[in-house]
């Protein structure tokens, strides 16, 4: 009984999280054309022990693991959401591990659907992380 009204909460949660992150892109809007706002609120999903954790693919064919999705549609009759996975990236653009130095979240194509009952928490990160711009970095020599 608790494990299901905790999906519960995550889903209610998700809904609201669905609905900023449209109102954050300005989604629906009449008369504004351009690309103002921000499309993602990256977060992570946890089963109250530990974070959920996947493997993706990057254009490149090469494997990478992360725990940052972007919601991009819910059924909440279902308590089922469609995820898709971010990619933790340094300041050179490589892959690397959520507890390393994070320097952007990527989107990529990688998709997924899961059972939100199967989660207790949810963690929103910054909007301005996602696809953040890298840095030219100039030789030293």
């Amino acid at each position: 009984m608790e494990k299901s009204r905790c999906g519960e909460c995550i889903c209610e949660e998700m809904e609201q999280l669905l609905e900023e992150q449209q109102k954050l892109s300005f989604e629906g809007f009449r008369f504004i054309f351009e690309k103002i706002g921000f499309d993602t609120i990256p977060f992570i999903l946890s089963n109250g022990k530990c974070p959920f954790e996947t493997f993706g693919v990057t254009r490149y064919g090469e494997f990478f693991t992360t725990q940052v999705f972007r919601l991009e549609n819910l059924d909440p009759r279902h308590c089922c959401a469609t995820l898709s996975l971010l990619m933790p990236v340094d300041m050179d653009g490589c892959p690397v591990e959520l507890c390393d130095d994070v320097y952007s979240l990527l989107k990529t194509d990688n998709c997924m659907i899961v059972d939100l009952k199967c989660f207790c928490t949810i963690q929103p990160l910054s909007p301005k992380l996602v696809n953040r711009e890298l840095p030219i970095i100039e030789p030293k020599c």
